[in-house]
């Protein structure tokens, strides 16, 4: 078997799926060119949906996501072909079969992990998967209706959790859903309701107070507004420290 030029291979990875076409894994290459292309037909469709340019920007995301996993599993899959051909021993073809089934498998979970959620329902974690994508678009559902930029660092958090999770749990053989319970219940529901009540505050003064505070006072609002957060998440710091300082100092009294 000669050895598949690397230059070739570069050439043809503008367009993932091509290279893995040059060393004959058709399964592999239609798997990357539907991704490739099913992107651009995706995103367009969107955009004729709701007559509007914004959501490009998923492209500008999703395409050298997909042609990076493209380039780096092409070339992997090359020294691995290679190393094949040359070990001529029983039992490496249906082995390199197995093995080849499973690297699709991830490599399919790893492109649907673009869309936060969507990896984890292709390898059967279905409530994984639908609490991530909800909490996903509904952020920003939110932000793009009322206008609020503020929670917009919660978005790459989402999606770097959702698509390193895919990563370690697609190697599993049969990863559980039923462990996987949503962590709302768990929080106390006095922390959800202060939670609600300043959220609430900051769509008042996004939407309605802002409006009619000059610019320049709005700078110092702003900061004002940080600023008092800071403080006061100081101070219950301190006094939730005083009062386990005082606990601690009661049992050191009791025992002697």
């Amino acid at each position: 078997m000669n050895k598949k030029s690397r230059f070739t291979m570069i050439l043809l990875s503008c367009i993932p799926g091509l290279s893995h076409l040059y060393l004959g894994l058709r399964d592999r290459a239609i798997i990357f060119l539907l991704s490739f292309f099913g992107a651009i037909v995706g995103t367009g469709g969107i955009c004729f949906i709701v007559s509007d340019d914004d959501p490009m920007i998923i492209l500008v995301f999703a395409l050298p996501i997909i042609w990076l996993i493209a380039l780096i599993d092409a070339f992997s899959l090359r020294e691995k072909l290679y190393q094949n051909h040359s070990q001529s021993i029983e039992g490496v073809i249906p082995q390199k079969q197995v093995s080849m089934e499973k690297s699709n498998r991830k490599t399919i979970a790893m492109i649907l992990s673009i869309i936060p959620g969507a990896g984890h329902m292709y390898i059967g974690l279905q409530k994984k998967g639908l609490t991530s994508m909800s909490i996903f678009f509904f952020t920003v559902f939110f932000m793009g209706w009322l206008g609020i930029s503020l929670f917009l660092f919660i978005l790459p958090v989402i999606w770097f959790y959702s698509f390193f999770d895919v990563f370690h749990l697609v190697d599993e053989e049969s990863p559980c859903d039923e462990e996987f319970i949503f962590p709302l219940p768990k929080i106390k529901h006095k922390w959800i309701g202060w939670g609600l009540i300043v959220l609430g505050d900051f769509v008042i003064l996004e939407r309605i107070v802002y409006p009619l505070i000059p610019w320049e006072i709005q700078r110092y609002v702003q900061t004002s507004i940080v600023a008092i957060i800071l403080i006061g998440s100081g101070v219950k710091l301190l006094i939730g420290s005083k009062k386990d300082n005082a606990k601690e100092d009661t049992i050191w009294k009791e025992e002697e």
